[in-house]
C-alpha cells in the first residue's frame, strides 16, 4: 500500500503531505483496485496527478470527525473521484464553498464539470458565484489542454446523453458552467 499511497500524495500540493498521509491512513480499499490512472494538471508551479476514480471505502463519521478541517477537505476532494456518482456529489457539496480558502480544490471541481452526472453539474452551477474568479482564471491559464478536454467532454455528454432533453446546448447545465468559466478566465 505504501507505493500506492505515495502515488496518491501526488494528487495534492507537496505542502499537504502530512495531511494527505493522515487521510490515506484511514481509507480502506473496497476491492482489489484502489484507484485508476490519473489526470495531470499544473497547479501553482507543481504537477498534480489526480486519480480518475478511486475504489475505496469512506471512513466512518467517527474517523472523519478526528480530522482537521484541512484534512477533511483533502478527504472530500479524494472522494469527488469515487466510482459512485452519489458519493462524488456528496463530497463535492462539502468542499465547493471552500475554494477560496483551499484553492487546490479547483482541479477537482473542473474535472467534475467534464463528467456526465447532471446532479453534480447542478451543484457546481448553483455555487459558481462563491468561487473567486481569479482562481478559475489562473487554473485555466495553466491548464489549457486539460481545460479543452473538459470542454469537449461537456459537449460530448450533452450530445450523447442530454441533447433530447436540452435541444439547445445553451440550456444544458454543463455548457452553462463552461460558459461561466470561459467568461471568468478571459477577464483582466
Amino acid at each position: 500500500m505504501l507505493f500506492k499511497t505515495n502515488k496518491l500524495l501526488k494528487a495534492f500540493p507537496t505542502e499537504l503531505k502530512e495531511d494527505v498521509s493522515r487521510v490515506l491512513s484511514m481509507i480502506k480499499q473496497s476491492n482489489k483496485l484502489d484507484f485508476s490512472s490519473g489526470f495531470e494538471v499544473d497547479f501553482s508551479g507543481s504537477k498534480l496527478i489526480i486519480p480518475e476514480r478511486i475504489y475505496m471505502n469512506e471512513p466512518s463519521l467517527l474517523q472523519y470527525n478526528t480530522l482537521t478541517d484541512r484534512q477533511q477537505v483533502v478527504l472530500n476532494c479524494l472522494f469527488t473521484r469515487h466510482h459512485v456518482g452519489f458519493i462524488r456529489e456528496e463530497h463535492l457539496k462539502k468542499i465547493i464553498n471552500q475554494c477560496n480558502d483551499y484553492n487546490w480544490i479547483i482541479p477537482y471541481i473542473i474535472q467534475l464539470t467534464g463528467e456526465y452526472v447532471i446532479e453534480i453539474l447542478q451543484v457546481i452551477k448553483v455555487n459558481l458565484d462563491s468561487i473567486d474568479k481569479s482562481i478559475i482564471k489562473e487554473f485555466i491559464a495553466e491548464n489549457a489542454t486539460f481545460y479543452n478536454t473538459i470542454e469537449s467532454r461537456v459537449i460530448s455528454y450533452w450530445n450523447c446523453n442530454y441533447r433530447s432533453k436540452y435541444p439547445a446546448i445553451t440550456d444544458y447545465v454543463g455548457y452553462e458552467i463552461i460558459e461561466y468559466f470561459n467568461a471568468k478566465s478571459s477577464l483582466y
